[in-house]
């Protein structure tokens, strides 16, 4: 082999080998992704990856340095007519330098799936906070929620593997907030910390009654209770320095299992939200709304009731229409499935217009009087009522 060839080879192989360094330095800058440094996960995963790109940027800038070194090297060697042994070193280097890209590569898809989890992990506890907010907004109840849902953190003394039997809500991740609410259930329990010196409050729902409060070491924990407003509200505090039990209590609507740890914090205020239960009983008020009588009348005796109205046209007719001055009644026997459209005509008004109304039981309350009305069911089935002069 000429002198001339084995120069070229090498000049081609400082070239292959410097761009497969620039590769390796551009995977080395390539970021993970951008994370929200809004709390700690963030600022670990922002961490890590700085982490990453130092380190990688370190074993680049060494194995740049160590391979052209080596070309240096071979080059002294092909002007000493070793030839050889430099296509020898030459095959061994790239296969060296092949190996250490792979690695390189194969760590940062390492470190990139982590950091990804915990994006996810983050993410997944977001849309965790917004499920609970939408859920008490739901629930109306009335209060502004401080801090984070409960944990998936498990215990060492009850243990599980998060079915609903096992799962315990840990206030854990309420530190530096005022309130802990809890989603109520009746089989699972509920850990909350105290710190001696100072009060937790634990808030029921209201028009609940406590019946029984037991504990394992009533010895070293205080406990009062008393009622505001229709709510019960426990009050406990530690005696001593550290200590961990658990509580029982009874009302006359549910059953909770608290464990309460003495610590260097403490949860000031602790509440329910009861889900389905509260939902139900939304609708139970408001059915029961609905089903109130029609409301006042708002004239003074019967004797000023206007009942001078004529009934005529062909569908589910009114058995009775009445004013009160203000408002006009339309009492039927049986009210229609579907809203209906009526249409009408106010004293001294040439055109017809669409109103609103309201259906309580067997009456619709149109909101004002007037001269005429339509009830229009459909194309054929029209009734009026019109007002006798």
């Amino acid at each position: 082999m000429s002198k001339f060839n084995k120069i070229t080879i090498i000049r081609r192989f400082r070239k292959v080998t410097i761009s497969a360094l620039l590769i390796g330095c551009s995977v080395a800058y390539t970021p993970a992704f951008a994370a929200d440094s809004a709390d700690d996960i963030d600022s670990m995963i922002q961490s890590q990856q700085q982490i990453l790109a130092q380190l990688t940027q370190k074993k680049s800038e060494k194995n740049s340095k160590e391979i052209l070194n080596k070309i240096d090297f071979l080059e002294k060697k092909i002007n000493a007519a070793n030839s050889s042994q430099a296509v020898a070193d030459l095959s061994a280097q790239v296969m060296d330098l092949r190996a250490k890209l792979e690695d390189t590569i194969e760590t940062q898809e390492r470190m990139m799936s982590l950091l990804e989890k915990l994006e996810q992990e983050r993410k997944d506890e977001a849309a965790a906070r917004k499920v609970v907010a939408a859920q008490a907004r739901d629930l109306g109840d009335n209060y502004r929620e401080y801090g984070s849902p409960a944990t998936r953190n498990y215990l060492v003394n009850p243990g599980g593997q998060g079915s609903d039997v096992s799962y315990t809500q840990d206030a854990i991740n309420s530190q530096g907030n005022s309130t802990m609410v809890f989603s109520y259930s009746p089989n699972q329990m509920y850990k909350i910390y105290c710190r001696r010196g100072f009060i937790t409050d634990l808030a029921f729902k209201k028009g609940e009654t406590i019946s029984y409060v037991g504990g394992g070491d009533t010895a070293s924990w205080s406990i009062s209770k008393t009622n505001v407003d229709g709510v019960e509200h426990l009050l406990v505090k530690p005696v001593v320095e550290t200590g961990t039990t658990n509580f029982f209590i009874a009302t006359d609507r549910h059953t909770y299992q608290v464990i309460v740890n003495s610590s260097d914090w403490y949860n000031p205020m602790v509440k329910w939200v009861y889900g389905e239960e509260a939902i139900q009983e939304n609708l139970l008020n408001k059915a029961k709304e609905e089903r109130v009588v029609t409301g006042t009348v708002n004239a003074a005796n019967l004797t000023e009731m206007d009942f001078d109205y004529e009934i005529s046209g062909k569908g589910n007719k009114p058995v009775m229409v009445f004013s009160d001055g203000e408002k006009t009644y339309l009492k039927f026997d049986k009210m229609n499935k579907k809203q209906v459209p009526i249409f009408v005509r106010s004293k001294n008004r040439k055109e017809m217009s669409l109103v609103n109304y309201t259906i309580k039981d067997k009456y619709m309350i149109i909101e004002k009087t007037f001269d005429i009305a339509q009830i229009r069911e459909s194309d054929s089935d029209i009734i009026t009522i019109k007002h006798k002069d």
